[in-house]
């Protein structure tokens, strides 16, 4: 696994007489980018009529968001920076794939990257796309989080094993305009 370091800042927004402003003082916690790489992961070969696979990676978040208050009303989003599965098998037959976000002790998932098949060409990698900043409602208070690899089409048809690597950004915001008065 490899993070960078985590930063937290007190900003003062706007000034006193602005207006527009939602808060004139907040807190933000940011993992600009935490990555984590499992190097040999196994698949099982798909029985004909299979059309897809799921694996579930339990992605760590560290205690980015331990400079924040409890009290306060936290708003917090998680951005896909890169998903890749690489393997020695061809994989050019998976014709979509998504990665999710999952709650902890629940089934509720958010779509955070996305794959579709642009040509026939036999590959050994596929990479996913975020689809842009999702908000992680209270998701981000947890230690680590459950990311799901969905992929579907015409699967391997013997055992294979692949590398898959995640990178993720996170970032929390806190008002203390409502803890201060």
């Amino acid at each position: 696994m490899r993070t960078t370091s985590f930063r937290a800042l007190v900003l003062s927004t706007c000034a006193l007489f602005s207006t527009g402003c939602d808060s004139l003082f907040f807190i933000e916690a940011e993992a600009e980018e935490i990555c984590k790489t499992e190097p040999n992961v196994d698949f099982p070969a798909a029985f004909p009529g299979t059309l897809s696979i799921k694996h579930t990676t339990n992605f760590p978040l560290g205690d980015f968001d331990a400079a924040l208050p409890d009290d306060a009303d936290v708003e917090t989003e998680l951005r896909l920076k890169s998903f890749e599965v690489t393997s020695s098998t061809d994989l050019s037959g998976i014709e979509r794939a998504s990665l999710s976000v999952v709650r902890p002790g629940n089934q509720e998932a958010i779509v955070i990257g996305e794959y579709r098949r642009t040509s026939t060409t036999a590959t050994q990698t596929i990479r996913l796309t975020g689809s842009g900043a999702v908000n992680l409602l209270d998701m981000a208070r947890e230690d680590s989080l459950d990311i799901v690899f969905d992929a579907r089409g015409s699967l391997p048809t013997r055992d294979w094993n692949a590398k898959l690597e995640t990178c993720a950004g996170v970032r929390a915001k806190a008002s203390y305009f409502d803890l201060v008065f």
